[in-house]
């Protein structure tokens, strides 16, 4: 059993870190899961873990999501084993992770103030669209991103657009929408290996499956 928020160094398949905030939202109830301090890495997790479930549908390749420990940034990073060259060759996207929730009227407004912070130009930003009762124009988002400098490789959005369907678009530098049916999409991540340790920490490429291991939800009491 991997202890409770032991996250340093381990990566999580799409399945299980959404799994994750499935149980905490049945544990604690939904409107705690969203807001509760103490669930801020799983919800980055989350939001991560969809935006890998379109990476495989768009290439077919797998990833897991590593949340971060130490740094404050990124949030978290997808890892992706290329053994190609007979090698672990470890590919990495950095990912900072944002919410467009209720009390912001315009999620360009969450965009934009991110953007006039200073990141890495590698990062990739993913806002998570939470905010139900706005109206979400992406036709919009994506001719107001080209007004604003780019601070970010890429900005993506995720947003619910019915029962199980969710739309994952890139809005900058160029749009790109893919549509998953999070149902379908899970289940073939459910046979991805759950669980992998890295070796050294940021150097090296040795990794193992820890196999049939159990990572217990946070406490939130």
């Amino acid at each position: 059993m991997i202890p409770a928020s032991a996250y340093s160094e381990l990566w999580m398949s799409p399945y299980i870190a959404i799994r994750r905030m499935a149980t905490i939202s049945e544990t604690y109830g939904i409107e705690r899961a969203r807001a509760d301090g103490r669930f801020k890495k799983e919800r980055e997790a989350w939001t991560t873990a969809v935006f890998a479930l379109a990476l495989s549908k768009l290439n077919g390749e797998q990833w897991w999501i590593e949340v971060e420990t130490v740094d404050n940034t990124p949030d978290t990073r997808l890892r992706q084993l290329d053994q190609s060259s007979g090698n672990n060759v470890i590919q990495t996207r950095s990912i900072e992770v944002v919410d467009w929730e209720e009390n912001v009227d315009d999620i360009m407004q969450v965009i934009g103030n991110k953007c006039r912070r200073a990141y890495p130009r590698h990062y990739l930003l993913l806002v998570n669209a939470r905010n139900s009762g706005k109206m979400l124009d992406l036709d919009r988002v994506i001719e107001e991103m080209k007004k604003i400098r780019l601070a970010f490789l890429e900005v993506w959005v995720i947003a619910f657009i019915g029962p199980g369907d969710i739309k994952v678009a890139r809005v900058a530098p160029s749009p790109f929408p893919i549509d998953l049916n999070i149902r379908i999409e899970l289940e073939k991540a459910r046979q991805q290996v759950p669980f992998i340790r890295r070796g050294t920490r940021g150097t090296g490429t040795e990794v193992r499956d820890l196999g049939p291991a159990y990572l217990p939800i946070p406490r939130g009491d």
